[in-house]
């Protein structure tokens, strides 16, 4: 059984369009000034930067620009151009894989056995997990952050072990980052360069107290230093060898060869 409902167009419907001169535009349908009674529940009307009235379709891409053309194909061009410079610079994006040159030879090994985690200011040791800022590596690699586990740290290079390919290289120090570690609450010597912890490690070393603490744990000895020197030996006296005569352990016979050992070699 049919009835004589049907669903209320979304867009604008083709009957309701403009039709005529620019400057006199009729409704197809209605013969009436543009737009009609229709026609305005689909448009929302606006104004052009010259002045002239325009309508923007509500549920739709279209719009009509009510009188002669303000612009030309070149100004529509150039203005598009311009906005998709303005969105580029506003979301930057890595070049395609094509435009990075040539990678260098660069010496492969496996993944190193090291495993270690900073847990203070200049606690930079081989196994450390950092990612190699932008330009730290050659361009063949691409301008983009990479991760690389530090196998001898160092100033003003590091050795790196770069996890995408297994290959080694010598990074400038303060193009490394830490990684990983608390997600919450991260101190302020996380956001450090690995730089910043080697001179912070090497400062350390320096101004470190090196004094000997051994006389203080143990005050009861006294140091070679300071001992007196050592008492020449006594001559026994006629006593002694008197009283030592009667206890004195006879002597011990010579050994003599074996010459069975010696027949059977």
């Amino acid at each position: 059984m049919t009835t004589g409902w049907t669903m209320r167009p979304i867009r604008l419907p083709d009957d309701h369009l403009p039709t005529g001169a620019e400057t006199e535009w009729k409704c197809r349908t209605c013969a009436t000034a543009w737009p009609c009674a229709t026609a305005g529940e689909y448009l929302r009307p606006s104004r052009c930067s010259c002045g002239s009235p325009s309508y923007w379709e509500k549920n739709g891409p279209r719009n009509w620009h009510v009188g002669p053309r303000c612009y030309t194909d070149t100004d529509v061009v150039r203005r598009q151009a311009a906005d998709l410079k303005a969105y580029r610079d506003a979301h930057p994006h890595y070049p395609p894989s094509h435009f990075y040159p040539p990678k260098p030879w660069r010496r492969r090994r496996q993944r190193p056995p090291y495993r270690h985690t900073p847990a203070g200011p200049g606690d930079i040791r081989p196994g450390t997990w950092t990612w190699i800022k932008p330009g730290g590596l050659h361009p063949g690699w691409g301008d983009i952050h990479q991760l690389a586990m530090v196998t001898r740290p160092g100033l003003p290079k590091c050795e790196v072990w770069l996890i995408l390919d297994g290959t080694v290289h010598d990074v400038r120090a303060d193009h490394l980052i830490l990684t990983g570690g608390l997600r919450q609450a991260r101190p302020d010597w996380w956001r450090w360069t690995a730089a910043q912890h080697l001179e912070h490690q090497q400062a350390g070393r320096q101004s470190g107290d090196r004094t000997a603490v051994q006389p203080e744990l143990f005050p009861a000895l006294t140091p070679v230093s300071a001992a007196q020197p050592p008492e020449p030996p006594t001559t026994p006296s006629p006593c002694n060898e008197a009283a030592t005569a009667g206890t004195t352990a006879p002597p011990r016979p010579p050994s003599q060869p074996n010459n069975t050992l010696r027949g059977r070699l």
